[in-house]
This record gives structure tokens, sequence and C-alpha cells, in this order.
């Protein structure tokens, strides 16, 4: 793939790791498991490397550092809200079903929501194409726009993480916790920035 271009190379690894979730969703035989978790794989493979290449080539040239610094907010964000998510959704959806007949369909209704992410994330990716990445004063200013709702959301979801860690429980959670804080220091920062700019 290194010599098509990132975004074309992106949509086509989401694409490839939809159908490994449809393959989950599918089955809950053994090795369509495998195989599903195989061709999600090598959907990842395919669209991380180009991610970092995308950056570098929509970032303006006096931005790139900051640009690239930004990239890896998507982990941090990944990490702190879907590890908690996707456990909760584990939790609640196949957990209390696991051997039961209700079961598969659990199963099946969990996968389709990782195929939904996938089609938003390339659908998103997509239209980013089309209406920011070109350098302008009003692709920033609606980019800015964007990004202070992303933080004001960070905001919402630590709160609803403290609420989480501390009152949802019969004992406080000091993992969901210090993941609260992390999300609402970096809204609340990127808040404070994206107002102190407009």
């Amino acid at each position: 793939m290194k010599n098509v271009r990132p975004l074309p190379t992106m949509v086509t690894g989401i694409v490839i790791g939809t159908i490994g979730f449809l393959c989950l969703a599918a089955s809950t035989n053994a090795w369509v498991f495998i195989l599903g978790i195989s061709i999600f794989s090598i959907g990842e493979m395919t669209a991380h490397p180009k991610y970092y290449s995308y950056v570098g080539l929509v970032a303006p040239a006096d931005k790139k550092a900051v640009y690239m610094g930004y990239a890896f907010l998507y982990g941090v964000i990944g990490s702190l809200i879907g590890s908690s998510l996707g456990g909760m959704l584990y939790g609640s959806m196949l957990k209390p079903l696991a051997g039961q007949p209700g079961g598969p369909a659990a199963a099946r209704t969990f996968w389709l929501i990782f195929v939904a992410l996938n089609i938003v994330a390339a659908v998103g990716l997509i239209l980013y194409d089309r209406k920011f990445a070109a350098d302008t004063p009003e692709t920033n200013e609606k980019a800015r726009k964007i990004m202070l709702g992303i933080y004001v959301l960070l905001l919402a979801a630590g709160l609803l993480f403290v609420w989480s860690a501390v009152f949802a429980g019969p004992v406080v959670s000091y993992k969901t916790l210090v993941q609260a804080v992390i999300m609402l220091l970096l809204g609340a920062g990127g808040t404070i920035v994206s107002l102190r700019k407009s």
C-alpha cells in the first residue's frame, strides 16, 4: 500500500476491518471468530500506518509538529473511553447471557455496534477530507468549532465517568476516576484554548 494515497488506504482498511466485524456478528463458531479477528487485523494493519502520513499531508508547513502531536490524541481518548465503554457493553449485553439461548443474538448485536462505528469512521474521514483538509481561514474556523464540540463532549464524558466511578457501584472505582480526571483535564484545556482563539 506504500504507493497508494493515504485517504483511500485508510478507508479501505476500515472497510476490511468492518468485514471482520461482520464475520464476528455472523456466527459464534470458533473458526469464524478466528477468521473475523484475522480479517479485522489485516484492516487495522492497512489503515493505521497511513494515518500519520495523512496527518503530515494535511498539516500546514509551519504546524506539522503540532498536528503530529495531536495525531496521538485519538489513542488517548480511545483508551480512556473505549476500554470502559467496551467493558460496560460486554458486562451488560454479553456476560449475563453467556451460555443462555439469547447469547448468540446479543453477540451479534454487540459486533454490529462495532460495524456501525466503523462505517461512521469511514464516512467521517471522507467528509473531513472534503470539508476540512484545505488550510484556509474558513476551514480552520469550522474545525475550531468542531473541536470545541469534541472538547465539550469530553467534559461531559468525564462527568459521566466521575458519576460512574463514585456513585454507580458499591465501591469507588479508582481506575475510572483517574480516566475521568484525564478526560476532564483534556476537555477543559481544549475548551479554554478553543474559546480563547475565537
